[in-house]
C-alpha cells in the first residue's frame, strides 16, 4: 500500500500548525499537554516565511491549532499569509476566551471556517476542560455564525460521553454546525494521567458501527467524519472513509506521506499528534525550521522512515499476523505508541483487532484467518 502512497505523491497535502503551546485552559485529555508557551517560538517574521514554503510544496490545506492558537498575538496575520498560498485554511480554538472580534479576524483572514471542541453535554463537557467552558463554546458558534463563517466542532469520546453522541449531533445541528469530527481519547499527554477515562477498547465494537451510521446519514444539515484513528477494516469501514470513495478503506497512517505537523518552536514531525520533547520523545521530530528548509526537512533521505520505509516486521502483537497488515500498517502511529512506546504491541483499539477477538466475525466482511482466532487463544 506504500506503492500507492507514492504513486499519489509524497507530499505535505494536509499540515496541522500548532503556533503556541500556550493555553488558557488545562483539559484532562490534552494530548499536546498544553498549557505554558514553549521558550523558543517562532516570531512572526519566521512564521511567515514558514507559511510561504508550505504552499510552495503545495499543501491544501493547513489548520491552525496550538495549545490555543489565538493566544498567539499574531494568528491572523498568519492565516492571512497561508491563505495566499494554500486552499484550505481553517483555525481550531477551544472558545473559551473567543469573542466577536476574533470571529472578525477570522473572516477577514480569509479563513474557510473555524472549528470548536466540544466533548460532551454540558456536564462531561466541563467536567474535561473547565466550568463554564460548555456554554462558552456555544457562544463562540454564534459570534463565529454571524461573521459569516462556517463552524465545525471536534469531539474526544471519552468513558463519560460515549452514550451521549446521538443526542450531542442533534444539539449541534440545532445550534448551525455544519461539520463534526470524532476522534477517539488516546492515553498520551495529560490524558495518560487519566487512562481511566479511556473508553475501552471493547466499545468499539458499538462505537464504531454507530460513528459509521452517523457518517453515512451525513446531510445538508451536518456532515459527519471519523478521525484517522478510528476503525478499521470490517463492515463499517466503507461509511468511515468518506474522503476518497473511490478507495474506501484505511490506506494506513498517512504522517510522513501525506500530512505534516509543525510545532510553535519550528520543530518538523509527520503528524502534530505525534510526541516530542514535551513527553521526553525525540525519535519523531525530523528537523527543525530554524536550521533547515521545510523543504529539506521533508525531502531528506532517511525522513520519516517509520512510514516511509516501512516493514512488516516493524508490527507486533495481533497486528503482526492481520491480515491487512501490510495496508494498514498498524493503524495510528500515536495510538499504537500510546499503547507502546516501543511500537511494539500492535493496536488494541483497532476495529477488526476486537470483533477477531470477540468472535464477532457478523461484524467483519471477511471470515478470520485461522492464525488470526489462534492469536486469542
Amino acid at each position: 500500500m506504500l506503492e500507492v502512497l507514492r504513486r499519489a505523491g509524497i507530499a505535505p497535502r494536509a499540515c496541522a500548525w500548532e503556533l503556541t503551546l500556550g493555553c488558557n485552559l488545562r483539559c484532562r485529555h490534552c494530548g499536546s499537554a498544553a498549557g505554558p508557551r514553549r521558550s523558543d517560538e517562532l516570531t512572526l517574521e519566521e512564521c511567515l516565511r514558514v507559511a510561504d514554503e508550505l504552499g510552495a510544496l503545495g499543501c491544501e490545506r493547513a489548520t491552525l491549532t496550538g495549545g490555543e492558537p489565538t493566544l498567539y498575538p499574531d494568528w491572523d496575520v498568519v492565516g492571512k499569509r497561508l491563505v495566499q498560498h494554500v486552499p484550505e485554511v481553517s483555525l481550531i480554538s477551544n472558545g473559551w476566551a473567543w469573542t466577536a472580534r476574533h470571529a472578525q479576524q477570522a473572516a477577514q483572514a480569509g479563513l474557510r471556517g473555524v472549528a470548536f471542541s466540544l466533548d460532551g453535554l454540558e456536564k462531561e463537557h466541563d467536567c474535561f476542560r473547565a466550568e463554564g467552558s460548555f456554554r462558552r463554546v456555544v457562544e463562540a458558534v454564534k459570534h463565529t455564525l454571524a461573521a459569516g463563517l462556517p463552524v465545525g466542532i471536534n469531539t474526544t469520546i471519552h468513558r463519560l460521553n460515549t452514550s451521549q453522541l446521538p443526542q450531542l449531533r442533534q444539539f449541534l445541528i440545532d445550534i448551525g454546525v455544519r461539520t463534526w469530527q470524532l476522534q477517539f481519547a488516546i492515553a498520551t499527554g495529560y490524558m495518560a494521567e487519566n487512562r481511566d477515562l479511556v473508553a475501552p477498547p471493547e466499545e468499539r465494537l458499538w462505537l464504531i458501527p454507530q460513528i459509521a451510521e452517523m457518517c453515512r446519514a451525513s446531510d445538508n444539515r451536518i456532515k459527519v467524519y471519523a478521525s484517522d484513528h478510528i476503525g478499521y477494516f470490517g463492515k463499517p469501514e466503507r461509511d468511515l472513509r468518506t474522503g476518497d470513495t473511490s478507495m474506501p478503506f484505511w490506506l494506513g497512517c498517512r504522517a510522513g506521506c501525506h500530512v505534516i505537523g509543525i510545532e510553535s518552536n519550528g520543530n518538523v514531525k509527520g503528524c502534530l499528534s505525534l510526541p516530542s520533547q514535551v513527553q521526553g520523545e525525540s525519535r519523531f521530530v525530523e528537523g527543525n525550521l530554524r536550521q533547515s528548509s521545510l523543504r529539506e526537512i521533508w525531502n531528506r533521505k532517511g525522513a520519516f522512515a517509520y512510514n516511509r520505509e516501512f516493514r512488516i516486521e516493524q508490527l507486533g502483537g495481533f497486528c503482526a499476523v492481520c491480515r491487512y497488515c501490510d495496508i494498514c500498517r498498524g493503524g495510528c502511529t500515536w495510538t499504537m505508541y500510546a499503547e507502546s512506546p516501543a511500537l511494539a504491541a500492535g493496536n488494541p483499539h483497532c476495529f477488526y483487532h476486537q470483533a477477531v477477538k470477540h468472535g464477532r466475525g457478523d461484524l467483519l466482511d471477511e471470515e478470520p484467518t485461522d492464525e488470526e482466532k489462534a492469536f486469542f487463544g
